[in-house]
């Protein structure tokens, strides 16, 4: 199983089904289910400007106490948006950069230069505690140590009620 490290408040958006785009500064040609990883590192003086922004702009109240160090769910990366500005030739020349770019621009969540598009978000009941790293990378754990956490999930109303396609227990 491939992981994802991203830091709070985000991490929490993605895995509750708010936010369906990771910004990166670099692309990726996987596809596939992802654990999310919610890194240790996040600077206390900008936890509280994150979470007013959020909440005035989205109305979505984010939770005082978020887990880091932590895998707090997974989610599926669908597809890689880039905003056709920091591109690479092979970017510039792929037949689906246009309407990349014209998608890219249609989503608030994205700020680029490239978006992660995340599907079926689920949210793990507890936080399996985890060291990240940097990039997207193979987990070194062993799932079916973890399968009753991950069949006991919180899911925020309206998401999809079934694990990410590719998930295996």
């Amino acid at each position: 199983m491939k992981i994802l490290s991203v830091r709070q408040p985000w991490a929490w958006l993605i895995v509750a089904g708010h936010k369906d785009i990771e910004n990166r500064k670099w692309r990726t040609s996987y596809r596939g289910p992802l654990l999310i990883h919610a890194s240790q590192t996040m600077d206390p003086e900008d936890f509280p400007m994150q979470r007013e922004w959020i909440e005035n702009w989205t109305g979505i109240v984010i939770p005082e106490d978020l887990p880091r160090g932590a895998i707090v769910g997974s989610a599926t990366l669908t597809d890689v948006w880039g905003d056709g500005v920091n591109t690479s030739v092979n970017t510039v020349t792929h037949p689906r950069m246009a309407d990349e770019i014209k998608h890219a621009q249609d989503n608030p969540w994205f700020e680029g230069p490239y978006g992660f598009e995340m599907a079926d978000a689920v949210a793990f009941a507890e936080p399996i505690p985890y060291r990240g790293q940097l990039g997207i990378r193979d987990a070194d754990l062993d799932i079916g140590d973890y399968v009753d956490v991950f069949e006991m999930v919180m899911r925020p109303p309206g998401l999809r009620r079934s694990k990410p396609q590719g998930w295996a227990a």
